[in-house]
């Protein structure tokens, strides 16, 4: 392990990262099923979200900015739930887990390298995304999320020994920070 990487998972540690784990993005492939699962717009951001399909890209063009990328850190964090019903704390540690993505990437690039951060869910900057009739407000914040790149979260955390679902009343989510 490099001195920078071992910095980075200090990083996701010091922020309170369930957790974190190194991974190599030549591993990853973008996968045109998880394209069409968000495509199919279950949580209504696609079309409707500039960090969601078909807005954030064709596959060939998300497996070659992943790849643009040579390493990167792997966020999971758990959280608690009051019941299998609390979509407000789902929602509420979704925003949580994006902000802890916002730092760390910024940190990561405060210390001198390039960063994709990817993030669980369609970005949640801005209460109400411009999409589509007007530009990104804020594009410094935007946040894709992993599935939005194609990458099966399952598949990603599973492959890497964690669990993808953590107990009842419980809610995980996944995001990484890429860097070279």
């Amino acid at each position: 392990m490099t001195a920078l990487a071992s910095q980075f998972l200090q990083y996701a540690e010091a922020a309170g990262a369930t957790h974190a784990l190194l991974v190599e993005t030549a591993e990853l492939r973008a996968e045109e099923a998880v394209r069409e699962a968000c495509l199919a717009n279950a949580c209504g951001k696609s079309g409707r979200n500039w960090t969601c399909p078909p807005r954030v890209g064709e596959l060939p063009e998300l497996d070659a900015r992943l790849h643009a990328y040579p390493h990167g850190i792997l966020i999971q964090n758990i959280y608690p739930l009051e019941d299998s019903w609390d979509f407000e704390g789902m929602a509420e540690a979704a925003h949580a887990h994006n902000r802890m993505i916002r730092t760390l990437g910024a940190q990561f690039a405060a210390a001198g390298v390039a960063v994709l951060p990817l993030a669980c869910g369609g970005c949640d900057y801005c209460e109400k995304c411009s999409c589509p009739d007007d530009p990104c407000r804020f594009p410094e914040h935007a946040l894709a999320s992993v599935e939005g790149y194609g990458l099966d979260v399952r598949a990603l955390v599973e492959d890497r020994g964690l669990h993808y679902i953590n107990g009842v009343n419980t809610v995980s989510y996944v995001g990484m920070i890429l860097y070279r």
